[in-house]
């Protein structure tokens, strides 16, 4: 009987027999030390250790080593709203299988409330927010979540001037890919 041997490994890389290294397409990384033993492409842009792995490879997707952004920001969008969605509560610490207690929609997306618990007990209103027509991040649809800001006086929500409730900082962001020529 032959042995199958798979040479696929963690987050992409491939095994290399006659090296015993793993090979990331632009350089190897040895397992045994938790480092690549080249520097890194991009130089000085994936940060001051030129050897480092990333950060969180089930976070950073990169595959072909040349990124150096998480997955989300900016520079490197979710291919669909609802990862980006998710992402941005996951952020904020509010639990993606919770229910909204309330949801609507206007021209710059949907926007889901909730009710999170707070720490001693009781809850506090949160609100996940889709952003598609954000003057500051122009053709950069993403999603803003986090805990709704509440004036202390009074105990209202602040609201903006788009209806919506303002989100407290710090509060969760995610970007995804628009679809419409993005």
């Amino acid at each position: 009987m032959s042995r199958f041997r798979q040479n696929l490994r963690y987050a992409g890389q491939y095994f290399d027999n006659e090296t015993g290294l793993h090979f990331n397409t632009y350089r190897y990384y040895a397992p045994e030390i938790g480092r690549f033993i080249t520097p890194d492409p991009i130089g000085l842009a994936g940060g001051l250790n030129l050897y480092q792995y990333a950060p969180n490879p089930m976070t950073w997707i990169d595959p072909w080593g040349l990124s150096g952004e998480p997955i989300g920001s900016e520079n490197n969008p979710f291919n669909s709203s609802g990862a980006a969605r998710r992402e941005a509560m996951r952020q904020a610490g509010i639990p993606i299988s919770q229910q909204p207690t309330n949801q609507s929609r206007n021209s710059s997306g949907w926007e889901y409330r909730y009710k999170v618990p707070k720490p001693g007990g009781g809850t506090i209103p949160a609100t996940v927010q889709q952003q598609t027509m954000d003057v500051s991040h122009p053709d950069q649809p993403h999603w803003e979540a986090g805990k709704v800001k509440v004036d202390p006086r009074t105990g209202e929500t602040r609201m903006n001037d788009y209806g919506r409730p303002k989100i407290a900082n710090p509060k969760g962001k995610a970007y995804y890919k628009n679809k419409c020529g993005g």
